[in-house]
């Protein structure tokens, strides 16, 4: 779909342009053997969090794998985004030209709406943007490594990494069998259409997939003795929220 050639409504862009994005940005990756998600060498994925400087936490699956396909074609090195609104407070503004990360989010009345994500290298002063940026989201799995032993767990396992600082192993079969679910996948999404509600199947399982890692962190947390310095959980965001 080409938002520009289409025209699309307000409804279809937020509902079909964005997570059909996502899917290309993937497919992309998976094809030229560029996605953040597979392993690089010894079995050892690296894993990239990145922080959103609206809320000071590791931006949901739904943003976070985009975000870091976009982070390596760009060869940014900062792990921080933020909007522009957020940009300009700080006292800077996004440099001519360059383009955001397409993101959904829903607002209190539960109207549908969509904005962008920038790095900090997208701005005229990077410095000014990052200072007053406040990271919530404390790494204290830093000492373990967990280990993905099939398909299905994979994206759990992978987001629990980039939420608690944990390092992340997978064999190579595994790590095939996952690409080509994941591909077959991101072809449905192609196929899917809009009706009277936005629906993404990318999106979907990229949520569940986020409600999933917080409990593994948790769970090891528990395990390990690892008092939590926050008071509450943070809400991961569903499919189509800020």
């Amino acid at each position: 779909m080409n938002a520009q050639n289409s025209k699309p409504s307000k409804n279809e862009w937020i509902g079909l342009y964005v997570p059909k994005h996502t899917a290309k940005l993937i497919l992309r990756g998976i094809a030229d053997n560029t996605l953040p998600l597979l392993p690089t060498k010894n079995d050892y994925i690296n894993v990239r969090p990145i922080f959103n400087a609206n809320t000071g936490y590791i931006l949901a699956a739904k943003d976070l794998i985009p975000a870091q396909i976009v982070k390596i074609n760009n060869g940014y090195k900062g792990n921080i985004v933020g909007t522009k609104n957020t940009i300009n407070k700080a006292g800077t503004h996004i440099k001519e030209g360059e383009k955001g990360l397409w993101y959904n989010w829903q607002d209190e009345d539960k109207q549908f709406h969509h904005s962008a994500l920038f790095f900090a290298e997208q701005t005229v002063d990077p410095e000014k943007f990052l200072e007053n940026v406040q990271i919530k989201q404390l790494q204290r799995l830093q000492a373990v490594t967990f280990k993905i032993n099939t398909p299905e767990e994979y994206l759990p396992m992978y987001l629990a990494a980039a939420k608690s600082g944990a390092s992340l192993t997978v064999s190579t079969e595994v790590a095939r069998k996952f690409t080509d679910q994941l591909r077959h996948l991101c072809k449905e999404e192609f196929m899917t259409n809009f009706n009277t509600e936005p629906h993404t199947i990318l999106h979907s399982v990229l949520f569940a997939a986020d409600i999933e890692a917080n409990k593994i962190v948790k769970a090891t947390e528990q395990k390990r003795g690892v008092t939590p310095t926050y008071t509450h959980e943070k809400k991961i965001e569903k499919s189509m929220s800020r």
